[in-house]
């Protein structure tokens, strides 16, 4: 496998395609599934990326694929009523990072989850239960889009090999 970015040239001078490892699942949106999912990605990409990026590409779909599972069905949580949102997700690795494309027929993403986040305030008597999600999203990604289309959302993202920010030392 030629890594360095390079296609590779037959003996004749025709350019190869370059292969890359890639990965692709549809399932249902279920916690149990989530779970298999993210063994499933580590499992493929284990010998082609680095800890830390796999990492982070595992906190991110955990935490897309995890919003789609709770917030996803258009009945209340529990509802026997419902069927569960498909989930397709496709990974490609590339030269400088994984490329991922999610997509599910779950209920519209809401605007207010796109805008730009922060930190949450955190209290002095504890964690908030929530909020940490999109921020975490936001900043262990590049090239974030999203869009609904019909009745499937569509979420694409770049999970770099060297994050943007350089890692702050532990003191």
């Amino acid at each position: 496998m030629n890594l360095s970015g390079q296609q590779a040239v037959s003996p004749e001078g025709r350019r190869r395609v370059q292969s890359q490892p890639m990965f692709h699942r549809v399932f249902a949106a279920n916690p149990m599934a989530v779970r298999a999912v993210l063994t499933d990605v580590r499992s493929r990409f284990r010998d082609n990326v680095d800890d830390d990026a796999l990492g982070r590409l595992e906190l991110v779909l955990a935490e897309v694929m995890n919003n789609v599972t709770e917030h996803g069905s258009a009945l209340p949580p529990g509802d026997p009523g419902g069927r569960a949102p498909s989930i397709h997700l496709c990974i490609v690795r590339h030269d400088h990072g994984l490329s991922c494309a999610v997509t599910d027929d779950g209920v519209s993403l809401p605007a207010d989850c796109l805008r730009p986040r922060d930190l949450p305030d955190v209290a002095t008597d504890g964690l908030p239960e929530g909020g940490f999600g999109w921020y975490l999203i936001q900043d262990l990604t590049q090239a974030l889009c999203y869009y609904r289309e019909e009745r499937r959302n569509f979420l694409a993202f770049c999970v770099p090999f060297q994050p943007e920010h350089p890692a702050v030392p532990a003191i």
